[in-house]
């Protein structure tokens, strides 16, 4: 549950050219302009305003070497109005890039009889977070020039405008605990985000064909899970054309019954760590002085997720990692070190514990999607167990939906382990995002 595609990074997976340049909303679907309604947008400051020509730097250098155009880029950071978990509203805050047609493609798109160019959105939902540097509004702006790699990747390469969520408690809402794995505000600050983001394109007299597409790795497949099902519940005026949700815990009571086990090695604390302050913070049946350790105080716990700090030190600050002597708390520490003998026997053997039950309310695995569906996994990770997509997979396709499962092998991997990038799961993110935007493509092109 971690963001896997860093600005460094050159190994995204490169697309067919299809994707580049291709049909956007040129396939009947209506472009007329449709009242998204006001309510969510609060304001919006453009942060990057980029030419195709300097684009295609970025987009060859990132994404594809052999790419020969590429859309030009315009990033704002859009606020908007959402509600928390618990009800109270919150203004939160996220990226929103848009691309921009060359006037070569539109004078080529008229010769050949086409409408002119018209944007389809993808809404894509970051993986877990813990400093708020990271999130996608502060990464954009953070040295002048395109950071978030998955817009580049997503407009300016494939031609999608991309809607990024901040998610509460980052962003303009730093200051407000971030509600993690949780469905309802999950949804809602995407939906939320999708409708501002809309909003201000009309009002900037961008021509949008409606179609919207979902996506999200990690924590961020959980949210595109909650968030698809949102857009279906709620917001007619779109297209869902489809959803890739990657790698995402989508039954957290599941996960919850592997990891909270007093032998069990953690492969990585700080997410359940996150996941106890946040569940103890909104549901009041869920008492953190009862769920942790008596040796981590909730002080410890409120300065390890203040927005400041990174993995390796959110695990040195709860007690659970001595860099100075080579431990980092991957691997090195058992689950009753963070959980309670307590909670750990409560939660094994009562089927009425509170977070055993709020875990399995916030499960976001078994509905019936009626748009299309691409769950994207590698086989072999090791922090979001392949089972958690395979049984999704078969509880949705028992369900009626029309879902896919993509299994992507470790050894496809363009990024493979070693000392600095010793997780599978995090690898796997640049092959996962590129499996998902071809997709897209696909079905934008009329080819699925």
């Amino acid at each position: 549950m971690i963001q896997s595609i860093k600005n460094s990074s050159k190994s995204l997976l490169a697309l067919s050219l299809v994707v580049l340049l291709s049909g956007c909303g040129d396939d009947g679907t209506s472009v007329n302009k449709i009242d998204t309604g006001s309510a969510e947008f609060v304001s919006a400051t453009v942060i990057d305003d980029i030419n195709a020509s300097v684009m295609l730097q970025y987009v060859k250098g990132a994404i594809n070497p052999d790419a020969v155009n590429a859309f030009g880029y315009k990033a704002v950071k859009i606020t908007y109005n959402t509600v928390n978990e618990d009800d109270t509203p919150v203004v939160a805050s996220g990226l929103l890039v848009i691309p921009v047609a060359t006037e070569a493609y539109q004078q080529y798109r008229a010769a050949q009889g086409l409408p002119p160019f018209s944007v389809s959105m993808i809404c894509e939902n970051h993986g877990t977070i813990f400093a708020d540097k990271d999130a996608p509004s502060n990464k954009e702006v953070s040295n002048g020039a395109p950071d978030y790699a998955t817009a580049i990747l997503m407009t300016g390469y494939a031609g999608f405008a991309s809607v990024d969520p901040d998610y509460i408690g980052f962003g303009d809402s730093k200051d407000t605990i971030h509600p993690y794995i949780m469905k309802k505000a999950s949804a809602r600050a995407s939906l939320d985000m999708i409708k501002a983001s809309m909003k201000y394109m009309e009002d900037q007299g961008i021509i949008l064909n409606h179609q919207l597409y979902i996506t999200g790795y990690s924590e961020g497949g959980y949210v595109a899970m909650a968030t698809a099902q949102k857009v279906e519940e709620e917001l007619s005026s779109v297209n869902l054309m489809g959803v890739a949700p990657m790698a995402g815990p989508y039954n957290v009571k599941d996960l919850g019954d592997i990891e909270i086990n007093a032998t069990r090695r953690m492969v990585y604390p700080a997410f359940l760590a996150d996941l106890i302050y946040s569940y103890s913070h909104y549901y009041s049946d869920v008492n953190l002085s009862e769920v942790a350790n008596a040796n981590i105080t909730p002080a410890q716990f409120a300065l390890a997720f203040n927005g400041e700090y990174d993995t390796i030190a959110i695990h040195t600050i709860l007690g659970l990692a001595d860099p100075e002597n080579g431990d980092y708390g991957f691997y090195t520490h058992t689950a009753d070190e963070l959980f309670s003998d307590t909670f750990i026997n409560d939660y094994q053997n009562n089927v009425n514990n509170p977070s055993k039950i709020k875990f399995e309310e916030d499960n976001v695995d078994n509905w019936t999607p009626h748009s299309k569906m691409n769950l994207i996994q590698c086989i072999d990770d090791e922090i979001i167990p392949f089972s958690e997509s395979n049984n999704t997979y078969n509880t949705l396709k028992a369900n009626g939906a029309d879902v896919t499962l993509t299994a992507i092998p470790t050894a496809a991997l363009s990024q493979q382990q070693d000392a600095t990038h010793p997780f599978i799961h995090v690898n796997c993110g640049s092959s996962a995002y590129g499996a998902a935007v071809s997709w897209f493509a696909a079905i934008r092109n009329g080819d699925i």
